[in-house]
């Protein structure tokens, strides 16, 4: 992940890690107390322990699930797309050495779009973990284990949360870096692009041939209306397939014109 991405990361782990603190605070100090009632040796065995547990993460849904997180959600999304944003518009001034006006309305809905599914990613961090958690509580509890394999259980849980967050951060930025490459590049007048891979045993099979093919514009040139294919036959882009690292540079007519020119293309092969 570039810094973006790290940064983004770093947002979603402090709500999961927020998120943990509430259920060692709520929830296990909970489960000890009532161990006597569940656990395998214990004189009866009932389940009237677990309107109390239910209670509890009735109380932890209604914490991580409310104004207050989608708020929160909201604003480290938009934060989000915001710096997302202005990277794609560096980038291009970098590589094109033009300035990108980003306020027309089809880049304005895409930005808008694009917050408001990352606010809802945000969003089903703790409500997943949070089911997760019941699911996995309420099943050992009925099965007697004592708190302490319950509570490795529960921080196994949290590394799986983790991952699923850290997912998130690099799948989504991918996306978002490449989505508004494409807008951004074809709305300052460029048709071709340069697919680019991260050049690492990382990259997929297929990206890594598209990056290195020549085409009839050149080595990993292609035009935006005429995109390579996956593995499946599907039109894909740089950034589009899941976590994807791939980058599209922009591609001037001149840059494409010069390579046939110099014999460096394949015509007749366009993707």
């Amino acid at each position: 992940m570039d810094m973006i991405g790290i940064q983004y990361n770093a947002k979603l782990q402090r709500l999961v890690k927020q998120v943990k603190a509430s259920i060692s605070n709520e929830l296990m100090p909970l489960v000890r107390q009532l161990a006597p009632e569940y656990t395998q040796d214990a004189v009866a065995t009932t389940d009237a322990w677990s309107d109390l547990i239910s209670n509890a993460m009735s109380f932890l849904f209604s914490k991580w699930q409310n104004e207050r997180v989608s708020a929160g959600a909201s604003r480290i999304a938009g934060e989000f797309v915001q710096s997302s944003l202005k990277k794609s518009e560096r980038d291009l001034k970098k590589s094109a050495g033009i300035d990108v006006f980003s306020g027309n309305s089809v880049l304005q809905d895409y930005l808008k779009a694009s917050a408001q599914q990352n606010a809802q990613l945000i969003k089903s961090i703790p409500a997943k973990y949070l089911e997760e958690v019941q699911t996995l509580v309420m099943a050992n509890m009925r099965s007697g284990m004592r708190p302490g394999y319950i509570e490795k259980a529960l921080q196994e849980q949290f590394g799986v949360t983790q991952r699923r967050a850290k997912m998130i951060a690099r799948d989504q930025t991918s996306k978002i870096q490449g989505e508004l490459a494409e807008k951004q590049q074809k709305g300052a007048g460029f048709e071709y692009f340069q697919w680019i891979d991260s050049d690492d045993q990382r990259v997929r099979h297929r990206h890594h041939e598209i990056a290195n093919k020549v085409t009839a514009y050149g080595k990993g040139i292609y035009r935006w209306d005429d995109l390579p294919l996956s593995d499946k036959g599907v039109p894909i882009k740089p950034g589009s397939d899941y976590q994807c690292r791939c980058i599209a540079r922009p591609v001037s007519a001149r840059e494409v014109k010069a390579n046939q020119d110099a014999g460096r293309t394949a015509p007749g092969v366009y993707r």
